[in-house]
């Protein structure tokens, strides 16, 4: 499997977000600095509102080099041979029902989901990836695993299972 297409992918999709982040970021300090947002009286607070969103976003800016900045630095290795499961791992995990799931760990942007074609066993699949962290309950369950491994979760009182079943 070629890793480098998905982390192309990722890195395509955190650009587009970044370059969102930005204009909204360009446009909040628009407004919070904007003549027609100075308070006339103690009771208007459009500006001081403003002035948070503008922060707000200038720091969700800052996120997203940061990831970009995290992903761009990956170093891609095989997970394969009973290599550990370990930051740039692309693995394939089954629930109690049956249904896989995709999960790319990666250094951030935890939660961000995308579609992608995988060589899987030299057939082309569309399938949706989920990238989660190392810091996240099901990525540091997964860390350090391998293949055939079964690992377990706390969802509030439910308890959850997974088996590997691939390591890319």
């Amino acid at each position: 499997m070629n890793k480098l297409i998905l982390l192309t992918e990722i890195l395509k999709l955190l650009d587009a977000i970044k370059l969102s982040a930005v204009k909204a970021a360009n446009q909040a300090h628009e407004t919070a600095t904007h003549s027609e947002t100075v308070a006339r009286s103690k009771y208007e607070t459009f500006g001081l509102e403003a002035s948070y969103l503008a922060h707000g976003q200038a720091q969700r800016v800052a996120e997203c080099t940061m990831d970009l900045k995290a992903f761009t630095e990956l170093n891609l290795c095989a997970f394969n041979d009973g290599k550990s499961i370990g930051l740039g791992a692309l693995v394939v995990i089954m629930d109690e029902k049956d249904d896989e799931q995709f999960l790319f760990i990666g250094p951030g942007a935890g939660g961000l989901k995308f579609s992608v074609t995988v060589d899987i066993q030299a057939s082309p699949e569309q399938v949706e990836v989920m990238i989660i962290t190392p810091s996240s309950p099901l990525g540091c369950a997964l860390m350090g695993r391998g293949l055939d491994d079964i690992v377990a979760i706390n969802i509030g009182d439910n308890r959850k299972e997974y088996e590997i079943v691939a390591v890319y």
